[in-house]
């Protein structure tokens, strides 16, 4: 690796490279429907019939959302920069069953597919990755994909309330009550130290790297996602 290249291994905010954290991650993110989830976007990519397609999961975590995927599609490459992570998520495929994830230590800037994929879909990742390497990252997203392959991506993305004290306040104390202040108080972290970025930023990059945005989805206050289809690769 250059000298001046960005260590994607190393962790900002929340290590998730510590035992301890990734062991606790499921715990955490216990609300999340993984059947709901994946089934949501299967859909968005009909009528294509995902079980002949081969699919890229960036930052898998504990692999719970590739778990669920793998009987939707042919084959799983379930990518992290974790060991302690992918370690849960191999666990998770052996005790069931599942023999069509393929699973790959890496991340946005340097994981290379042995051939390019169908699909590559990434959740709650690419916010790692200060702005500059996140379009270097889309760029290499683009790279994975066969021509007119389709990329979803679900992240933290803020609006820009000028009130803005007021309505990350109001957001946390909301998380607070709902899903306990141990979320909450990772969440200001990830607002403190972490690297989402604006929603008209992220939109600038997706087009730059070559993708047509098909639909952006505001599941939540912090949460989109985008459905893009891959229509030309930057020179």
């Amino acid at each position: 690796m250059k000298d001046w290249f960005y260590n994607e291994f190393k962790q900002v905010g929340v290590d998730y490279t510590d035992k301890t954290s990734a062991d606790h991650y499921d715990v955490q993110m216990d609300f999340r429907d993984y059947d709901e989830e994946v089934k949501r976007f299967v859909d968005r990519l009909a009528p294509a019939d995902t079980r002949t397609m081969t699919a890229i999961d960036l930052g898998c975590g504990t692999g719970a959302f590739s778990v669920h995927a793998a009987r939707y599609f042919r084959t799983i490459l379930a990518v992290d920069v974790s060991r302690e992570m992918q370690s849960i998520a191999e666990a998770k495929a052996r005790e069931a069953g599942i023999a069509n994830i393929e699973f790959h230590r890496g991340g946005f800037l340097g994981f290379r597919p042995a051939e390019p994929a169908d699909v590559v879909t990434t959740k709650w990742a690419l916010h790692h990755l200060p702005d500059y390497w996140k379009q270097a990252a889309l760029l290499n997203v683009n790279r994975m994909l066969k021509p007119g392959g389709f990329f979803c991506l679900t992240d933290v993305i803020f609006p820009f309330d000028p009130d803005f004290e007021v309505s990350v306040q109001s957001l946390l104390d909301g998380l607070a009550r709902d899903h306990g202040q141990e979320f909450a108080d990772e969440t200001a972290l990830h607002i403190r130290e972490e690297y989402s970025t604006f929603d008209w930023v992220i939109t600038g990059m997706l087009e730059r790297a070559g993708f047509k945005i098909l639909e952006a989805d505001t599941a939540s206050a912090l949460t989109t996602e985008y459905l893009c289809a891959k229509i030309e690769t930057p020179g």
